[in-house]
């Protein structure tokens, strides 16, 4: 069982450099460094005086905005092929259909976990490029990133049951543009609405909060404490959804 996972694991990584999946969480960080140096770069002495507090309460907003999209592209290149003629139905009659979802599931993860990693050297170089002179905190740094990961890796899960389920994958791209815009939306929502929009949980885990002045327009960034409990629920709620959609997928007819 071990070998046949290593073995399906290997050819899935191989499908990936084919399909070049590398590019596309490098052309969302490039697209993600580009509008972090026009934020610092139009931020006041005071901004730029905290400026890791800045990225940690702004970049879950562009993550919202952004990484839904990519999950959905990513499920959808790796599982376009399959769905060609009836390669799913010889897939899985060669091979445990459940190994096949949990091997391009984490195949796919990686590029997400490349994409945050990214966000984390951003984050640094950023510090280091625009002299913040507060120093950086490490366990937001890691709350943060942790968030940013554990939401990109329940969503890949939905995605990729989409794409396999999908004879197009119109569907589940579809779906992937529509949760950038329900995660966004949903920020204004109340709480206990925003809740059912697991697309906007990028934010619902904050590490830092800003005010704004109305009379000074003055702003201020300050360190939250971080919801621990509330973020331990998640994390098995996110595993409760993967068990499901790896049942939902795995139990349809080819």
């Amino acid at each position: 069982m071990t070998s046949s996972f290593t073995r399906q694991l290997r050819a899935e990584k191989q499908k990936g450099r084919r399909r070049h999946l590398i590019l596309l969480p490098l052309l969302f960080l490039f697209f993600q460094a580009v509008w972090t140096a026009w934020q610092l770069s139009n931020a006041s002495p005071g901004e730029i005086q905290t400026g890791y507090l800045l990225l940690f309460h702004h970049l879950p907003l562009m993550n919202t905005l952004l990484l839904p999209m990519l999950a959905a592209v990513t499920a959808s290149r790796s599982c376009d092929m399959e769905l060609k003629g009836d390669t799913l139905k010889l897939l899985y009659t060669m091979q445990n259909p459940s190994v096949f979802f949990d091997c391009k599931y984490l195949a796919g993860l990686r590029y997400l976990l490349i994409f945050t990693a990214g966000q984390g050297l951003l984050i640094l170089s950023s510090g280091r490029l625009y002299l913040f002179t507060e120093p950086l905190k490490w366990p937001m740094l890691f709350k943060h990133l942790a968030v940013t990961l554990l939401v990109s890796a329940v969503l890949l899960s939905i995605q990729q049951t989409l794409s396999l389920l999908s004879a197009s994958q119109i569907l589940p791209l579809a779906a992937g543009l529509t949760g950038c815009f329900l995660g966004l939306f949903s920020l204004f929502f109340p709480a206990f609405i925003a809740r059912l929009f697991i697309w906007g949980y990028y934010a619902a885990f904050p590490v830092a909060a800003m005010d704004w002045e109305r009379s000074t327009r003055i702003v201020r960034y300050y360190e939250v404490s971080f919801p621990m409990a509330g973020f331990l629920v998640f994390l098995a709620a996110c595993t409760g959804i993967y068990l499901l959609c790896k049942s939902i997928t795995v139990r349809k007819e080819v």
